[in-house]
């Protein structure tokens, strides 16, 4: 038996599914007024060039193997971790991703979690933060880690990129080790990490669409960063981040499984941001299963919607509500009067389900997954959504109530 103290080599499955990250630069045809500026261009044919890119980048501490085989294979090069590329076989911006794009990601990481230590994803920005949490949730207590990232600049472009920093923090996240009370741990569960700061997968939000610092996690504080080239876990101690290492060097743990996704004509849930002088006349018009409202403040909405809102419950569908607020959470106090709007009874169960500090990215994750689940009649669906949208699932909220919320934020 190999000893518990000594740190092991690790080896990655980085799975590129495109976005900026992968794309490729162009110079644009001279034409009368031109600039010669550089514009985007698909990502469909570029991947081996992207690939030759990151074996160039990460070279230097890193080896890499064609395939899992290839490592088995080969004596060991004296670098202390390996990496395997594998592209999507359709890889696209992702703008066009759906809740069936993170499955197929979430399979391919579900198929290989014998053969790899750790993932490291490849995604498009605009939709980084839906996609980190429904892995999050597709994998339900997954105990390898997963690293999520991508880039405002894609990795081939001329000059410098922030993709290459991320490629290779992601890299070393992925990789972490370290020895608590005398055994070794690694981190498990989806994380995103983006400009040297680590974030839990089920708590980022798109801050920017420019800067370089363009995510955070501003509802529940980030969990690593990277100082001085070296990956630094903040909340290693709490123990819901780490895993302990198994003595022999072997990893014989596996997800208990791969959840499904609805299907249907409108199978995912629909998001209405709410806004002073909104006014429906009918949620029927929605032929979705669930809504999400996006609603002021602590949960609070117009009453120009409550016959609607009413009618829609009635009809057994399902509804949440997220504070559309940076920061902060919801309160079932508000998302009763929602449903009442008479304060006097706002004690009364509600058939509406608050998310307290989840994110918005975050409660359409889980919606997507909760709707692909069976129930037996639609008012046990009602009361099984209410419990598991208050619930944290993987670390998409940090308190039951807004009073907590406040009653932690003022210590």
């Amino acid at each position: 038996m190999a000893d518990s103290k000594r740190p092991r080599s690790r080896s990655v499955l980085v799975i590129d599914t495109g976005g900026t990250f992968s794309m490729e630069y162009k110079s644009e045809l001279e034409s009368p007024g031109s600039s010669g500026s550089k514009r985007l261009l698909d990502v469909g044919k570029s991947h081996k060039d992207v690939l030759n890119k990151l074996k160039s980048i990460s070279a230097k501490e890193y080896e890499y193997y064609d395939n899992d085989e290839e490592r088995s294979r080969r004596s060991q090069s004296g670098k202390p971790h390996s990496w395997t590329y594998h592209a999507l076989s359709e890889r696209i911006d992702s703008s066009s991703a759906t809740p069936q794009s993170w499955h197929d990601i979430a399979k391919v990481i579900f198929e290989n979690q014998l053969s790899f230590d750790a993932f490291v994803v490849i995604h498009g920005t605009d939709t980084l933060m839906y996609a980190s949490a429904g892995i999050t949730f597709l994998l339900p207590k997954f105990t390898k880690p997963v690293i999520v990232t991508g880039a405002q600049i894609p990795v081939l472009a001329p000059g410098a990129s922030d993709a290459v920093g991320n490629f290779l923090g992601s890299l070393a996240f992925a990789t972490w080790t370290a020895l608590l009370k005398g055994r070794l741990h690694s981190l498990k569960g989806v994380f995103v990490y983006f400009n040297t700061k680590l974030m839990r997968g089920t708590t980022v939000v798109k801050v920017d669409s420019q800067r370089w610092d363009a995510f955070d996690s501003p509802r529940i504080r980030f969990v690593g960063e990277l100082i001085e080239g070296k990956p630094v876990v903040t909340e290693s101690q709490t123990g819901a981040l780490i895993r302990l290492l198994d003595p022999d060097e072997r990893d014989l743990s596996i997800s208990p499984k791969l959840y499904n996704l609805p299907s249907g004509t409108n199978p995912y849930p629909l998001v209405i941001h709410l806004f002073p002088g909104l006014s429906l006349e009918s949620f029927a018009i929605y032929k979705h299963d669930a809504i999400i409202l996006a609603a002021f403040g602590c949960g609070n909405g117009p009453i120009t919607i409550k016959k609607s809102l009413l009618d829609y419950l009635d009809s057994g569908k399902l509804v949440a509500v997220v504070s559309e607020c940076l920061s902060g959470s919801t309160s079932a106090a508000y998302t009763a009067c929602i449903e009442s709007w008479d304060k006097s009874s706002s004690h009364k169960p509600s058939r509406i389900a608050t998310c307290n500090n989840t994110t918005l990215p975050a409660a359409y994750a889980k919606v997507a997954v909760f709707l692909g689940r069976k129930f037996d009649s639609p008012e046990d669906r009602q009361v099984e959504f209410r419990k598991a949208m208050s619930l944290s699932w993987a670390g998409e909220l940090s308190y039951r109530t807004t009073e907590e919320y406040y009653e932690a934020s003022n210590k």
